[in-house]
C-alpha cells in the first residue's frame, strides 16, 4: 500500500487556486444551499414556537389575572376591620394590590437579571463548522506549501 501523504504534498497552492476557479461556483452554491436549508429550518421552528407561545401567553395571562383578582378580593376581606386608620382613608383592596405590585416588581427584576445571564445560542452552527473546516484546510495547504 502506498502512503497517501506524498500525494497531498504534491498538491500545490496553484492547484488549489485552479481547482477553486473551476469548481468555485459549485462550492459556493453548496455552502449557500446549506445556509438556506438551515435558515428555512430555523424559520419553521421559530414560527411554531411563536404560535404556540402566543396561545400559551394568552391563556396564562388570563388565568393569572383571574388569580390576582381572587387573591386581592380574599386578602381585602381578611384585612377588613384590622387596619382602622388606613381603612377609613384608602380601603383595604388598594393596600393588597400595592403589595402584589411590589412582589411582582421584585420578580421582574429577578428574571431580568436571569435573562441577562442566559448564554446565547449560536445560529447556523453547521455552516460555521464547515467554514472553519475550510479555513483549516486552506491553512494546511498553505503551511505544506511553505514547508
Amino acid at each position: 500500500m502506498t502512503d497517501p501523504a506524498p500525494q497531498e504534498r504534491d498538491f500545490s497552492i496553484k492547484d488549489t487556486v485552479n481547482y477553486l476557479k473551476e469548481e468555485g461556483g459549485a462550492y459556493v452554491k453548496t455552502k449557500v444551499e446549506l445556509a438556506s436549508i438551515e435558515a428555512k429550518e430555523a424559520a419553521e421552528i421559530a414560527v411554531k414556537k411563536a404560535s404556540i407561545g402566543g396561545v400559551l401567553a394568552f391563556f396564562a395571562l388570563f388565568s393569572y389575572i383571574l388569580l390576582l383578582v381572587s387573591l386581592i378580593g380574599a386578602c381585602s376581606r381578611l384585612l377588613e376591620g384590622k387596619m382602622h386608620t388606613v381603612e377609613q382613608y384608602v380601603g383595604t383592596w388598594p393596600l393588597v394590590t400595592f403589595g402584589f405590585f411590589i412582589i411582582h416588581l421584585l420578580c421582574v427584576f429577578i428574571f431580568l437579571d436571569k435573562l441577562k445571564n442566559v448564554g446565547k445560542i449560536v445560529p447556523f452552527q453547521h455552516t460555521l463548522a464547515e467554514l472553519e473546516k475550510d479555513k483549516q484546510w486552506l491553512q494546511q495547504i498553505k503551511s505544506s506549501k511553505e514547508s
